[in-house]
């Protein structure tokens, strides 16, 4: 029984942050997904929690203990309950506190109560002796606020100036993983509590010396990060830091780190695909739950502006067993600080989609996003096509979808895929509206992806 009330409980914590976020269904969010939550949750409670933790919270990877206390006071602590204890106390109908007021120790509040409940009968008391007495009351209820007044001053830090801190970055090598060299200098500091975070993932924030100058990290993908400095709570300073694929990157997800292939290994007969054979020969299973299968290329590309451009690609599940069933794929667009995700599954399962825009988000549970179901284990075309930030969206020869991208965003830095199982990639191409090539792989031997320059594919 306490197990099971237990469970419900976190099921009950698990709906409040969805709701509290906005996200959609949890079915459906991608690895990305979960960063962007770890670095929301590590913001405003300090704790970070990894991409697998919070993946394992929501039944995406397969694990038999029950999550740690720490990781429950920080989910809860997140939805504005102070601890884990607390919020199973709270009756389902009771609204938790708002976390940014300033709530005072007990301790404090109680001897406040008690000494302001103690002067006003003494008020009282010496009011009917003599009218001196109300002023002593008087005083001692205003000495007593202004002690009050001291501790939620001193309590409320002021906000630290980014200008007393200094922050930045050098990758020592190309390729996956990479080493990159952290610059700081956070002397300033009034705590030793000082951090570098990598990106959105939390778990990849680490506690440096307050009066080091230099931290050496280790990426294991590639992609378009946000290096933050972090004192305490507070993020003093940020930038943007690249890291690029060299060609191809292909892993499996895994923990602690990712399993990496090498992409001429599984490039075969124009086609980028890792085979389940490929897997199992690295004794990576396949079941029950099957891996999440990653390609990912990312660069510096030429004169291509995320605002007008042209995405085509061809992609196929290779894997339709057991709970793959579903065949999820998720295709992203990698801009500068923005994405374009792009959700793909079997027709049954349109139900558990959501797509992301650059800003704009969609769930399949108040949004017709039935267009996006498809026969996977067939090729599939997929396009996606930008002007004026306004996408549109389309697969095989029909629309599916039509938005305005609402955020700030620059220019496109890659391109990646998610696999449910494990998929192919038949063609990727990038084009300016113009019509000039920005970027083309067909898998070819011939091929040239410094240039762009190869030729077409005709299937």
């Amino acid at each position: 029984m306490i197990a099971q009330q237990e469970d419900k409980e976190l099921a009950r914590c698990r709906r409040l942050i969805e709701e509290k976020i906005g996200w959609g269904r949890s079915d459906n969010w991608s690895t990305q997904d979960f960063e962007r939550l770890g670095e929301l949750i590590a913001d405003e409670t300090g704790i970070s929690l990894s991409v697998t933790t919070l993946k394992r919270v929501w039944g995406r990877v397969r694990y038999d203990s029950a999550p740690t206390a720490t990781t429950l006071n920080a989910l809860v602590q997140f939805i504005n309950y102070e601890s884990w204890s607390r919020f199973k106390d709270v009756s389902i109908h009771d609204a938790p506190q708002d976390a940014q007021v300033f709530q005072p120790p007990v301790s404090l509040t109680e001897h406040i109560d008690e000494r302001v409940t103690t002067a006003s009968k003494s008020a009282d008391k010496t009011r009917r002796l003599s009218g001196k007495g109300w002023w002593i009351g008087a005083g001692l209820l205003v000495g007593l606020l202004s002690v009050l007044a001291f501790f939620l001053k001193d309590a409320t830090p002021k906000p630290l100036s980014p200008k007393d801190f200094s922050f930045s970055s050098q990758p020592v090598a190309k390729g996956l993983p990479n080493s990159v060299v952290f610059h700081y200098n956070a002397t300033a500091s009034p705590t030793d509590s000082v951090f570098i975070q990598q990106s959105w993932d939390p778990s990849r924030r680490d506690l440096v010396p307050k009066n080091g100058h230099e931290y050496t990290s280790i990426y294991y993908s590639p992609g378009y990060y946000r290096a933050k400095l972090v004192i305490g709570k507070q993020i003093v300073k940020q930038h943007n830091l690249l890291i690029p694929s060299d060609g191809w990157h292909v892993a499996v997800f895994w923990t602690p780190v990712p399993i990496y292939f090498k992409p001429d290994d599984v490039t075969r007969k124009g086609v980028l695909g890792l085979s389940v054979e490929d897997m199992k020969k690295r004794n990576i299973p396949v079941q029950p739950q099957p891996p999440t299968v990653l390609y990912r290329y990312v660069r510096e590309f030429e004169q291509l502006n995320a605002k007008n451009f042209v995405f085509e690609t061809r992609v196929r599940n290779d894997f339709e067993k057991g709970s793959s069933a579903c065949q999820y794929i998720r295709i992203m667009v990698l801009c500068k600080n923005q994405y374009f995700s792009i959700p793909l599954s079997a027709k049954g399962c349109i139900g558990n989609l959501n797509l992301y825009l650059a800003g704009h988000e969609a769930e399949a549970k108040t949004t017709d996003l039935s267009n996006f179901g498809a026969d996977l284990s067939k090729w599939v075309d997929v396009r996606c096509e930008v002007r004026n930030k306004r996408v549109q969206l389309f697969v095989g020869d029909k629309k599916a979808y039509e938005a305005i991208a609402p955020n700030a965003f620059t220019d496109v830095v890659g391109v990646s895929y998610e696999f449910e199982g494990t998929g192919s990639v038949d063609y990727v191409r990038f084009k300016r509206l113009d019509g000039t090539m920005a970027f083309e792989d067909n898998f070819d031997s011939s091929k040239d992806l410094n240039t762009g320059a190869q030729g077409n594919k005709q299937r």
